[in-house]
């Protein structure tokens, strides 16, 4: 009868992490589901946070890290690979590891905050951030 008792316990223990394991997971496109090289400091959690958010702008802005080797086409590609139809993300290290990837998605974030237009903030990144490397090919906008 002992047994009984235990092994119900531990099945409601089970069930109970089950539905906490599962809404953890189905949350969406949020921090929480960062990988973990996303949230080493501020900086890159709040770059890996904006490219969810606003990946359209950043697919106008170059990344002079040199990164196009990587296949990179814009400064997004730093940080998400790809968006897959089922919602998933597929997210890239490579914006977690350098300055300059970061440094572009803040500054676009800022910019875009005090009213720029995405080809004044182009103009922007392409001045400051030229003089690094070699862009991507990004179209301008």
């Amino acid at each position: 009868m002992k047994s009984n008792y235990w092994t119900i316990i531990l099945g409601l223990g089970v069930v109970v992490l089950l539905i906490f394991s599962y809404q953890w997971q189905n949350k969406g496109s949020d921090a929480n589901e960062l990988p973990k090289y996303a949230l080493r400091t501020a900086e890159v959690r709040a770059a890996y946070e904006y490219a969810l958010e606003n990946p359209g702008l950043l697919e106008n802005m170059p990344c002079y890290c040199d990164c196009n080797g990587l296949g990179h086409e814009h400064v997004r590609h730093c940080f998400i690979k790809e968006f897959k139809g089922d919602g998933r993300v597929v997210f890239d290290e490579h914006g977690a590891n350098c300055g300059i990837c970061y440094s572009t998605v803040l500054d676009s974030k800022t910019l875009l905050e005090k009213g720029e237009t995405i080809r004044e903030i182009r103009d922007f990144i392409d001045n400051k951030y030229s003089q690094y490397g070699q862009g991507t090919k990004t179209p301008l906008p």
